[in-house]
């Protein structure tokens, strides 16, 4: 079912290209199988409800990406229902990745501490940024 979905975009995407819908500048890439490299090495590993990213280093290689941690800041959003962990690209020229989900955590300073010891902050010590409430979490009680 997956590769009959990724043949219509394919077409789509040549279509659109063929009949100048697009701009000159407009690239249409398909990424058949990237997943399975993601599923091969487990990158992610959920511990006390959070989900989140082990091995950093090697999801950035995995995607291609050069991860120096002085490019990148460490989003994170917490609300009443959830937790999301996002790294930001500095420049804004590389795309967001995701690194850390929680349906089920909320806000309190343990889960705060649960993510940043999954992610390995004390070994990359990217900038972090959210709001106000997220901040004084992290600086602890």
């Amino acid at each position: 079912m997956v590769t009959l979905y990724s043949t219509k975009a394919e077409l789509l995407g040549s279509r659109l290209q063929q009949w100048n819908l697009l701009k000159e500048n407009v690239r249409i890439s398909v990424y058949r199988k990237m997943h399975e490299d993601l599923l091969v090495v487990q990158f992610f590993k959920m511990e006390r409800g959070l989900v989140a990213c082990t091995d950093i280093d090697g999801l950035m290689q995995i995607l291609s990406i050069n991860h120096n941690p002085l490019e990148w800041r460490l989003f994170i959003e917490s609300s009443k229902l959830n937790l999301k962990a996002v790294f930001l690209h500095n420049g804004n020229t590389l795309p967001s990745i995701p690194v850390g989900h929680s349906v089920h955590n909320k806000e309190p300073y343990e889960n705060m501490k649960i993510l940043t010891e999954a992610i390995n902050y004390d070994k990359f010590k990217w900038q972090i940024c959210g709001d106000i409430k997220v901040i004084a979490l992290l600086l602890g009680p």
